[in-house]
């Protein structure tokens, strides 16, 4: 029985997890970085149990070198970033003018939103998820 249990358990954790909700925001002031944030979480319910499917027209293969995939989220940021910006990035800037000076405030984001990572030898290919069509 408890071995049971243990594997039940076992199975349960997300150990090699492919499907992530990525998340990122930048703040920059007067040209000064002033913050980052940069999130994959792994999720706990899979895209086929919420009836989402990859979206072939949102993808992009990154060649790498790393030997897992937390290695590589954390080691190709910014090949990552391009993928996801090529997808689409939300902008703000609030620029101000007093006395010729220039006040700047830019706000940079990719809402949260479902990805899935097919982790190859060389290659990894990064899908949004998106809602299958209900008929």
């Amino acid at each position: 029985m408890q071995k049971i249990i243990f594997a039940l358990f076992l199975s349960s954790l997300p150990f090699y997890a492919s499907e992530y909700i990525f998340s990122y925001q930048l703040g920059v002031k007067n040209g000064i970085i002033l913050k980052e944030k940069y999130y994959f979480s792994p999720t706990m319910i899979g895209a086929k149990i919420l009836k989402k499917d990859k979206n072939p027209y949102k993808k992009c293969e990154i060649p790498h070198l790393a030997r897992s995939e937390k290695e590589f989220l954390k080691d190709y940021k910014e090949e990552i970033l391009e993928c996801f910006f090529t997808w689409g990035i939300k902008l703000e800037d609030r620029t101000e003018t007093k006395y010729l000076q220039s006040q700047s405030t830019t706000f940079l984001w990719i809402p949260p939103m479902r990805i899935q990572i097919e982790f190859e030898n060389g290659i990894a290919t990064i899908y949004a998820l998106k809602n299958k069509e209900m008929r």
